[in-house]
């Protein structure tokens, strides 16, 4: 709580006031007995500290009004050693309170035979007199505090609006600028002391600024270029009026960066699926070339074409690529051209403004394109794209520019594109389905995935790596796959490349109850398929070769599982048989 210390300066002032009026001595002390006013006059030499023996000091004990007609006539100062150096002829004492508390004392001491009787004369005019004085003293403590608190409160909402990502610009009825956080002076690349006073349409121009300021009307979430003469960063910007009753008290705008925006909006709505191209398995000659050939390509800004049947990778494939550039820590923002309907894609690839369709959300929403400025942009099914659009879409990739639907204002993009098809597009440009200079725009770069069933020797380290994905996942820790299991999965002919693969596995493991994968645990389709080709011979290797291989078997599961019962009932689960035939094999050994 603010005491008269905290006001030292204007208590000294009341007593110099009284004294100039009333011709007397003045002296002030606070509840801790010190000293706060003092005119410096009924003692001959300096008081340095109100002592509980004073006069002073016993009305700041007991709290009651004291009057003093000479020394004689105070015990106080009957008592006090210093009384030869005092000059008080008469006193009026009276307790400065606030609420009920003492906060200090004022004393009116009479220094001459003339004041004194001026002063006993109009005692009880003195006492009121200097009971509002007192009064007073107690409303400049009132506004000390609420000065204090007003400054405390302004201090935390400074440190408030300074903690907000988000730019603050308040303004005054005049349109000027009276206050910024640092958000906003980094926008503007200006000191926030530089700011104030100028006009605010000097660095935020736009009818929707001008209708604040003349009229009164709130804005929400409008792009704009903030700075001087329209130029600089680009904002999402938002305005409302601040009242004061009725008449207008100034308004405030609030700013986020669009990079900030995008950002937000990045995070929410897209997965980091891959980050280098050792997520993408493989060991075969074709997948080992094409990792090195988009590896060298990934530092450059160069277009990429991938293609490729479906379920091959092709995005997996394209965030590798993001991931290996130095783009990597900007956007991947991806779309299937083909999931998408016709009516939307247009709106989703390059936005819309406000009022642009009927349903067009309120203030518009920014493109694909613009979400992935400073990164890559990987347009799936490129081969599916409406005719239409195409040339809507070259002229971006030309222009490194997008002008939204229903807009008329270009905004720059800097953004690499990865279109990936498991059409052949030649065939489609050929038929005029797609336009001969977007496909050679679009295919600077291209590469080939080659189907699954074209690297064989792909396939079991898919598998092992699936099984690990799929085991953790489900929480599983299957160990491998049964003999019978692998020679089915491995000569599927994989249609669906290792999209089917991996729901293969991911079937099979949750359908598996022993530690392998078991034949009965596959896909139906795929036990009918082996069953079939065993019966055409398409897989059955030699007799004698089929036996050698048996045995092996049999003898590798036996030598891992043991040769307890429990373990020759394993050993028959890993190998895909029953007990029964486990043990006729094994008598058939020899």
């Amino acid at each position: 709580m603010v005491g008269l210390v905290d006001i030292k300066e204007a208590v000294q002032n009341v007593s110099e006031a009284i004294s100039s009026v009333l011709d007397v001595d003045v002296i002030i002390s606070d509840a801790e007995f010190r000293k706060v006013g003092d005119t410096k006059r009924h003692f001959n030499r300096e008081v340095t500290e109100i002592r509980d023996t004073y006069v002073i000091g016993h009305v700041l004990q007991t709290g009651e009004t004291a009057t003093i007609a000479s020394k004689a006539d105070s015990p106080q100062c009957m008592a006090c050693v210093e009384q030869a150096e005092c000059n008080l002829e008469a006193m009026i004492c009276v307790p400065i309170e606030r609420e009920d508390a003492r906060v200090g004392a004022i004393g009116l001491i009479a220094i001459t035979e003339a004041a004194r009787a001026k002063l006993l004369d109009n005692r009880d005019n003195l006492v009121v007199f200097t009971r509002r004085m007192a009064d007073l003293i107690v409303s400049k403590l009132i506004e000390q505090e609420a000065a204090e608190a007003l400054t405390i409160a302004k201090n935390r909402l400074t440190g408030i609006i300074d903690s907000i990502e988000e730019g603050i610009v308040a303004v005054d009825a005049a349109g000027r600028i009276v206050h910024t956080n640092a958000v906003v002076e980094e926008v503007l690349g200006a000191d926030g002391a530089a700011l104030i006073g100028q006009p605010v349409e000097a660095f935020f121009s736009g009818g929707y600024v001008g209708a604040l300021l003349s009229e009164g009307t709130a804005f929400t979430n409008i792009e704009l270029r903030v700075g001087e003469q329209g130029r600089g960063t680009h904002v999402l910007i938002s305005g409302k009026p601040v009242a004061e009753g009725e008449k207008s008290a100034g308004s405030i705008l609030t700013l986020k960066k669009m990079d900030d925006v995008y950002k937000v909006i990045n995070n929410l709505t897209s997965s980091p699926l891959a980050t280098s191209f050792d997520e993408i398995v493989g060991a075969s000659p074709q997948i080992a070339r094409l990792k090195r050939e988009a590896l060298s390509v990934a530092a450059a800004g160069s277009n990429i074409m991938i293609t490729g049947e479906s379920g091959t990778g092709k995005e997996l494939l394209a965030r590798a690529i993001h991931h290996a550039s130095p783009r990597a820590a900007k956007p991947f923002v991806a779309l299937n051209c083909a999931a998408m309907p016709e009516t939307l894609i247009e709106s989703e690839l390059f936005g819309f403004e406000d009022g642009a369709f009927t349903g067009a959300a309120r203030g518009g929403r920014p493109g694909k394109f613009q979400l992935a400025h400073g990164g890559t942009i990987f347009l799936d099914e490129i081969g599916d794209m409406p005719l239409h659009l195409q040339p809507k879409l070259l002229r971006v990739l030309q222009e490194k520019t997008v002008e939204r639907l229903g807009g008329h204002k270009s905004v720059s993009v800097d953004v690499r594109v990865i279109a990936a098809t498991n059409r052949v597009l030649e065939e489609l440009v050929a038929r005029g389905e797609f336009r001969e200079d977007l496909y050679y725009r679009l295919s600077v770069i291209p590469l080939h995935i080659p189907p699954l069933r074209a690297r064989v020797g792909d396939v079991k380290q898919l598998l092992a790596h699936m099984l690990r994905l799929y085991g953790q996942k489900l929480g599983k820790p299957i160990k491998g796959f049964s003999a019978n299991a692998e020679q089915a999965l491995t000569a599927w002919p994989w249609k669906g490349n290792v999209r089917e693969l991996a729901n293969a596995v991911e079937y099979a493991v949750n359908m598996e109850q022993t530690p392998y994968v078991t034949f009965e645990s596959l896909p139906q389709r795929i036990r009918e398929g082996a069953k079939v080709a065993a019966v055409a011979g398409a897989v059955a290797p030699a007799a004698g070769v089929l036996r050698s291989a048996e045995t092996e078997a049999i003898r590798k599961a036996l030598a891992e599982c043991g040769e307890s019962l429990e373990g020759k009932k394993k050993a028959a689960a890993m190998l895909g048989i029953s007990l029964a035939t486990l043990y006729r094999k094994r008598k058939g050994m020899g």
